[in-house]
């Protein structure tokens, strides 16, 4: 399938042990990239398993997309339900950072398995 691939600085493949990376540098604030560039990444990842339709995931990387759905889902909701329209307008995203207390559920779930 052809995918619109969102722009984003980060530059690693479509891994869940990328995803567990990255989501764990995020979490303690030693990240070089945007929370913006990291649920664009997100966005990615869940395109990328959804290409491999052929594939069945198992049961982490299952968890893995779910969690990057979530994220990138949430990243969504939380601008339209932060910011006014003209506010939006304007804002530069890679200034806006999730509630904490998201990200590090996020990853309590990850490392649930």
């Amino acid at each position: 399938m052809d995918w619109n691939w969102n722009e984003t600085h980060i530059k690693l493949p479509y891994t869940s042990e990328n995803f567990r990376t990255l989501l764990d540098t995020v979490c303690r604030g030693e990240n070089e990239f945007s929370q913006y560039d990291f649920a664009m990444w997100c966005d990615n990842l869940t395109m990328a398993f959804d290409d491999d339709e052929g594939e069945e995931l198992n049961e982490y990387d299952s968890l893995v997309n779910g969690i990057a759905r979530d994220i990138e889902c949430q990243w969504d909701l939380y601008l339209i339900n932060t910011y006014s329209l003209k506010e939006l307008q304007t804002l530069g995203f890679s200034q806006v950072s999730l509630p904490q207390e998201w990200l590090l559920k996020w990853l309590k779930e990850l490392n649930s398995l």
